[in-house]
């Protein structure tokens, strides 16, 4: 079947980082959203099998994968799986209790920008995914956008109270140290020296999504 990789950077020296066979995007505007603007703009027309569409780091956040995960080639991307995801954790990994931990107010704004749009919440998931790094077959990616990025993102932009809630500070820079971009840059882009609590809620959705929707999640 056939599958398209979709890299995102926003400087051109990014490039180089990414995999041969993905395609490249270059972002010249970033919002709260990060990269999921790009998802909108690009899965929806998509004419393959499958696919993924995912920062330029996806190369070196494999260091923080548990066991021994597969290298990711074309041929991987091509195999059979329903979602395929670049990350992976422990057995053990709680992700919406780590999330509240490492973001506190997490779950909070999750359900401020869930309920009542017909999402449930799970106090916690059986299969992560991070980073919106992974690969899934195109009418399980349009689903999910139609049903629930769309939805959330909709909520976001025209409900003040939520973009409140989703908008506080993360606390990235103090998890992620030199991973992090500058603050003068953030503040330069998305009007705010911090990366906001958006991005990560809405990575996190689409884990949500399969553990409602019983879809399975294969693993590198």
């Amino acid at each position: 079947m056939a599958a398209s990789l979709t890299q995102i950077i926003y400087k051109e020296e990014q490039r180089a980082e990414c995999y041969p066979f993905a395609n490249v995007y270059f972002n010249d505007k970033l919002t709260i959203f990060f990269e999921n603007e790009v998802i909108l703009k690009l899965v929806p027309w998509t004419t393959v099998d499958k696919i993924g569409v995912c920062s330029w780091k996806l190369k070196q956040k494999q260091r923080w994968n548990v066991g021994r995960p597969r290298e990711i080639t074309k041929e991987l991307l091509e195999s059979d799986y329903e979602v395929l995801s670049f990350t992976k954790n422990t057995h053990w990994h709680q992700m919406m209790a780590a999330s509240e931990r490492w973001h506190p107010g997490f779950r909070l704004a999750m359900h401020s920008m869930c309920d009542g749009l017909g999402i449930q919440v799970p106090t916690e998931v059986k299969q992560p995914v991070y980073q919106n790094a992974f690969m899934a077959r195109y009418d399980i990616y349009m689903e999910y956008l139609t049903n629930y990025l769309v939805p959330v993102i909709d909520r976001i932009t025209y409900d003040p109270a939520v973009l409140m809630e989703v908008s506080k500070d993360s606390r990235y820079h103090e998890l992620a140290k030199t991973d992090a971009a500058p603050r003068e840059w953030l503040q330069k882009q998305i009007g705010m020296p911090f990366y906001p609590l958006c991005p990560f809620l809405l990575e996190r959705l689409f884990p949500i999504f399969c553990h409602n929707k019983k879809i399975n999640v294969s693993y590198i």
